[in-house]
């Protein structure tokens, strides 16, 4: 049935009552839009005006399926060719000009590929349009010479075969002679109230399916930036509102996919219609409540972008040190460096477009970088940046209370104010503050100074009560067996891509350690050590991150180190023996606290120490 079906719509098409105008306009308009890369208001026009023009609707379909196999088949062509006319022939300030103003910036006109496709297409159509009209005139030209044969006459006047031409062909109400003689007009008679008709459908479809259409693009669009698979169980838009509400937003950890990077179980925001014609957004407050991190998913996730694993670079000797590198800090310091690596990139690029622009310049555009995000997102999605005076969206504040970070972290408020997608034309510092609820000191504090190229951006934390029992690894020469213990680090100071200026304290307290039996630290055997380690009440670590963001470097304050552990030592070794039975303290109270001084001063400062103490200061240094 489906095969009879296709060859009788065929046959209505080479037999029926399309003139040569229609089958062009049709065949034509029909490539022009399958060229079309992605949904906007310029498929709508496309689709619009050929409904409005005298278009035949079978041939405008056919030319649909050819315009979105090349358009498939040449999508890198068309990239560069967009990025050649958008930003080689002196057009770049017409479209920026067409991709900020209301209604306008709604046509995709930044999207390489929609403005790349159009030569091709334009040609592509023409061709397709000419070869299908001369085709269907010859075969309707070869028909009616057929039928004005006096035996051929004969055969298709009888009942059985004109039967056999209306199975096939269908009923024609004009004969094809007179098709052949047809002119058509260029406009439809009914394309008004056609196209009247389609806009008014559309307008309906898109109240009920508005919140679906917006579910569908900030999934898409989010996924585009995270590279993994984003869920959103409801969104709600209401234009008469101006009023955006999702409801458990999930995005998945594209490094992890079984669980999610962040899942939020609310958000709102405030936004403009006039905003939305300009394809901009501008939100005075976006609210959300109850965000987690790390959460394991129902399902695992699908990876959306695939990231190629960027080569390790061979670092300069300049880099090497003093200081020990990051890696030898942290069991996960491949994931630090990965995300310091984004890090560097988004404070390079919005810091060079701010000196850019502090000169009274226009950022100019990188084809490699365009390449790149073309890779990434698909050469029928890339877009260039036409941002002219403002960003493309911009949150002047944002809320969310209840953050759960785990790990025995109190809950946390996260409020930031002026983010946006160009953080260097808005003027203003961008800002990030974490607050323990019911808290008023700041967990952690994040400023960034986009909008003046000469000031470094700023950072602070004070975590308190970080648990590090079982992460830190011991050596064989400080076999020392760190059971648990809480660390307080506070850290205030500035970066930028290429410098980091991060003075940091790290206050150890709580400290529960062991040391083998049969082994020895720092002189003591493993029963007197154990003792005295988990009788110190607190060990202050100074230090400082320097070096970049690329290639981070931790420094810590030996000597003060040094200086801290025998103050904490003697104070746990006194403590300790200060603990001894009631019976043993009173016979030799004071010789008690004169020898536990003199112990521990011994064991520190005598000469029969100094090998001692050099394995001890190697074992901090591969500690800290």
């Amino acid at each position: 049935m489906i095969t009879f079906g296709l060859v009788r719509k065929i046959g209505r098409m080479l037999r029926g009552g399309a003139g040569k105008k229609e089958i062009f306009l049709g065949a034509f308009c029909g490539v022009l839009i399958g060229f079309n890369p992605v949904a906007s208001l310029t498929l709508a026009l496309a689709i619009l005006i050929t409904l409005l023009l005298n278009a035949n609707i079978g041939f405008t379909l056919l030319g649909v399926a050819l315009g979105k196999l090349l358009s498939l088949a040449i999508a890198p062509i068309t990239f560069h060719t967009g990025y050649f006319i958008i930003h080689s022939m002196g057009l770049e300030g017409l479209f920026t000009t067409l991709a900020n103003a209301p209604v306008t910036a709604l046509m995709g006109l930044d999207v390489y590929a929609m403005i790349g496709s159009l030569p091709y297409a334009i040609v592509a159509g023409f061709v397709f349009a000419k070869f299908m009209g001369a085709t269907i005139t010859k075969i309707r030209e070869q028909m009616v010479k057929a039928d004005e044969h006096e035996k051929v006459g004969k055969v298709t006047g009888h009942r059985f075969s004109r039967f056999l031409m209306w199975l096939v062909f269908g009923k024609q109400k004009i004969s094809t002679a007179d098709v052949l003689a047809k002119q058509s007009p260029l406009l439809r008679k009914s394309g008004i109230i056609l196209v009247a008709s389609v806009v008014l459908i559309g307008l309906v479809l898109e109240f009920f399916l508005l919140d679906l259409c917006v579910k569908k693009s900030l999934q898409a669009a989010i996924s585009a930036e995270t590279g993994a698979e984003v869920d959103i169980d409801k969104a709600h838009l209401s234009l008469a509102g101006g009023k955006l509400e999702l409801e458990n937003l999930q995005v998945a950890d594209p490094d992890k996919l079984t669980h999610n990077l962040v899942q939020i179980d609310t958000l709102a925001a405030d936004l403009s219609v006039g905003d939305l014609l300009r394809s901009s957004y501008a939100i005075d407050l976006l609210a959300g409540s109850t965000l987690k991190r790390d959460v394991p998913r129902e399902t695992p996730g699908k990876l959306v972008v695939k990231e190629k694993k960027a080569k390790e670079e061979k670092k300069p000797d300049e880099e090497k040190a003093p200081g020990q590198a990051l890696e030898d800090y942290f069991a996960k310091a491949k994931d630090w460096k990965k995300y310091g690596d984004k890090a560097h990139e988004y404070l390079k690029k919005h810091r060079e477009n701010a000196e850019t622009i502090a000169k009274g310049e226009k950022p100019k555009p990188s084809k490699e970088a365009a390449v790149i995000d073309a890779k990434k997102v698909g050469y029928l999605k890339a877009t260039a940046d036409l941002v002219a005076d403002r960003p493309a969206w911009l949150i002047h504040e944002i809320k969310i209370d209840n953050v759960l970070l785990g790990g025995g972290y109190p809950a946390q408020t996260i409020q930031a104010s002026e983010v946006s997608s160009h953080p260097e034309l808005n003027g203003k510092p961008t800002a990030f503050v974490m607050t323990p609820v019911g808290g008023t000191e700041p967990t952690a504090k994040l400023v960034l100074r986009f909008d003046d190229p000469a000031a470094m951006n700023e950072l602070a934390a004070n975590l308190a009560g970080v648990a590090i029992g079982g992460a830190i690894e011991t050596s064989d020469s400080f076999p020392l067996n760190i059971k648990d213990g809480k660390a307080d680090i506070k850290a205030d100071g500035t970066f930028s891509a290429d410098m980091l200026k991060l003075p940091f304290t790290i206050l150890v307290h709580d400290l529960k350690a062991d040391v083998e039996e049969g082994k020895t630290v720092m002189g003591m055997d493993g029963k007197t050590a154990t003792e005295v380690f988990s009788s110190m009440n607190t060990l202050e670590i100074d230090g400082s991150l320097g070096g970049s963001l690329l290639s981070p470097r931790v420094k810590i304050d030996y000597d003060k180190l040094t200086a801290n552990m025998k103050q904490a030592l003697v104070a746990a070794g006194k403590k300790e023996l200060a603990n001894r039975t009631t019976a043993e303290v009173d016979k030799a109270k004071a010789a008690a606290k004169e020898k536990a001084g003199a112990e521990v001063n011994k064991l520190l400062e005598s000469d029969d120490a100094k090998a001692t103490k050099a394995k001890a200061t190697d074992a901090l240094k591969k500690l800290f």
